[in-house]
């Protein structure tokens, strides 16, 4: 019997695209997946990319080493979640206060705030992009069949990464407008519903770039044994 892939989230989180939607964020109307990527790939990417899908898969890992595998990635995984998530904490930001919110202006304020989520965004995506490289590593030793989806996905993330970069300056800029909706309902009051949104926003920005990884998990999990 193959081990079945579970995802062990610490906390489960909303999906981004809800989360966008409930704050008022209309959702896109994208291209089709290969219409998109095939835009995006360079034309030595696009050989490249070629030339794997063309190639057959041959191969197979054996049972020890794929239950092996599996247990590493899975344990990873669980331990990037834990690790990620214990940071989206923030004691050290400022508290609400009674006093009177004459003072700094609002983008003085509110500063501590977005560095913190930019800080935290930019620790997910490194940590996220040195565990997918490791599980391709993984992938490319493990069988011919498993070493094509790590170059699939090698090719993939590289087309997408600016688009990615692109997306960590439209999730902080969100965050500074719901900073401005909950100052203006309460200017005393508005760093706590601030600082659930961050969290909530950094626990679905996890999810979704955590993706990728899954995928090559469960093509790990799904894979054929002698």
């Amino acid at each position: 019997m193959h081990p079945t892939f579970k995802q062990p989230p610490p906390h489960r989180p909303e999906p981004l695209s809800l989360l966008l939607r409930q704050w008022g964020v209309p959702p896109a109307s994208p291209a089709p997946p290969a219409e998109r990527l095939g835009s995006l790939l360079g034309w030595a990417d696009a050989i490249g990319l070629s030339q794997t899908m063309a190639t057959a898969p041959s191969g197979a890992i054996s049972k020890t080493e794929r239950l092996e595998a599996i247990l590493w990635a899975q344990a990873a995984l669980q331990t990037l979640q834990a690790s990620l998530t214990s940071g989206f904490d923030a004691p050290e930001l400022p508290a609400d206060s009674l006093q009177s919110p004459d003072g700094p202006l609002l983008p003085e304020m509110l500063a501590p705030f977005l560095q913190h989520f930019s800080q935290q965004q930019r620790v997910i995506v490194s940590r996220i992009a040195s565990l997918r490289d490791h599980l391709r590593s993984r992938l490319l030793r493990a069988s011919d069949e498993l070493a094509r989806v790590a170059e699939l996905d090698l090719y993939i993330e590289r087309a997408l990464s600016d688009t990615e970069r692109r997306s960590l300056a439209g999730l902080a800029e969100l965050l500074e407008k719901r900073a401005l909706k909950h100052h203006s309902t309460d200017p005393r009051r508005w760093r706590s519903p601030l600082i659930s949104d961050m969290q909530r926003l950094l626990r679905a920005d996890l999810d979704q770039r955590l993706q990728p990884v899954l995928g090559l998990i469960e093509a790990l999990s799904a894979s054929k044994s002698p």
